[in-house]
């Protein structure tokens, strides 16, 4: 039976290689489903996809490219778009922002029209420039950090996932609700998480909770028990935990299960929709965690994709937010190559995505929908794109009962 885990993300080591082994391999060389040639011809279309293969955001990106992988398999076996076959090319940065624009150019060079984002959020930012000059547009599909697709530099560039700082929105308000005062946030070294940091903690601050210690670790470290001692020290409510998930994460729940065990967790996003990360947990370590999802079997569109992913990986596949919004942006993409006109090129797509409005969302609450505008480029239409969750018995359980963001 298929199951769905809610979603919200170091050098992910043992945990990359485990999710890897578990999903479809991507070469990092051109496919369409499988083999084909890299060069776009007049019945083919060529997507290109920047993902992480060995960096911190490898834990993460080897879901959503397995996801890319089955949707454009997908959209190829229906006839194409207009009879045009879409030819999938990868290529890797490892999360190395330096090496973005040149991976990028890389998948211009080789007949790109559109480019999927599947790294860090750094990656993205670092390659708005080069798309705009190239016309070129660009999907990030999971990526929360703060400024990607705003201003001229950000013309061709998108984001599905609500952004970083309504993820600080809703922890604000649910940190009140709970009737915390005093938080400890702990958090990796990544860069991603440094550039969304101000962002998440902002509207926590504002809302008048203290942060009575910040400690951070490197995205590989072995023993986190100095950090965790000292926020034991500091005798916080709550305690956030801000990182790219991996094995990382997974040693800080297992640490602090065991110093403070009465300190209340809360996460992002990437615990969620990472399950080969919860074999690691420690018996209890992730129980009661509280992180920022956005699965519910409440929304059609999520028990849709389901049987899609069901039908490609078989019965015992875990549907994340991950694959939802990696499915999610490829229809948006494809819908926009649909109407851009009998000339598809990048300049043709990016005007035609910003005109795809009103799109159902594989993800968020029951009729969450996603657009995308001039001057909007983040697809999220309201928080409902977030669900708050508890972890039970190792795994994502129930909404969390205490708060959920309204969808007005």
């Amino acid at each position: 039976m298929t199951r769905i885990v809610p979603r919200p993300r170091g050098r992910a080591g043992k945990a990359a290689v485990l999710i890897a082994a578990a999903l479809p391999a991507l070469s990092l060389t051109a496919c369409t489903s499988g083999a084909g040639s890299a060069e776009a011809d007049e019945n083919t279309i060529v997507i290109g996809m920047d993902q992480d293969l060995s960096g911190g955001a490898a834990a993460y990106a080897s879901i959503v490219g397995a996801t890319v992988k089955d949707a454009v398999a997908e959209i190829n076996d229906k006839g194409g778009i207009g009879g045009k076959k879409l030819k999938l090319v990868v290529k890797s940065d490892d999360n190395d922002a330096t090496k973005a624009p040149t991976v990028v150019r890389q998948l211009i060079s080789q007949g790109a029209s559109a480019v999927i984002m599947n790294s860090g959020g750094q990656s993205v930012l670092q390659v708005q420039t080069l798309l705009k000059q190239q016309k070129v547009p660009a999907i990030a599909p999971v990526n929360i950090t703060p400024g990607i697709g705003a201003g001229p530099d950000g013309a061709y560039a998108y984001s599905l996932a609500n952004p970083t700082e309504d993820f600080g929105k809703v922890y604000a308000q649910a940190f009140k609700k709970a009737g915390y005062t005093k938080l400890a946030l702990f958090k990796d070294d990544s860069a991603s998480i440094a550039g969304m940091e101000k962002a998440l903690m902002d509207p926590i601050r504002a809302a008048g909770i203290e942060v009575v210690a910040t400690e951070m670790a490197p995205v590989d470290a072995s023993d986190v028990t100095a950090q965790v001692t000292k926020i034991k020290q500091a005798k916080p409510d709550a305690m956030l935990v801000a990182a790219l998930g991996g094995q990382m994460e997974v040693l800080v729940h297992n640490t602090a299960h065991q110093l403070i065990p009465d300190v209340d967790r809360f996460s992002l996003a990437s615990i969620g929709n990472q399950p080969d990360l919860w074999r690691q947990a420690k018996p209890g370590a992730l129980d009661k965690l509280v992180f920022v999802g956005s699965i519910t079997g409440e929304n059609e569109k999520t028990a849709a994709l389901q049987k899609v992913l069901t039908s490609r990986r078989g019965k015992d596949v875990q549907v994340t937010a991950y694959d939802a919004q990696a499915y999610d942006a490829i229809g948006m993409l494809a819908k926009a190559i649909g109407e851009a006109g009998a000339k598809v090129d990048g300049e043709a797509i990016n005007k035609a995505l910003e005109q795809v409005s009103g799109y159902p969302a594989s993800f968020g609450q029951k009729g969450y929908t996603l657009s995308f505008k001039p001057g909007k480029h983040s697809g999220t239409d309201g928080l409902c794109g977030l669900i708050l969750m508890q972890f039970e018995n190792a795994e994502p359980g129930r909404q969390w009962p205490t708060y959920q963001p309204a969808c007005g």
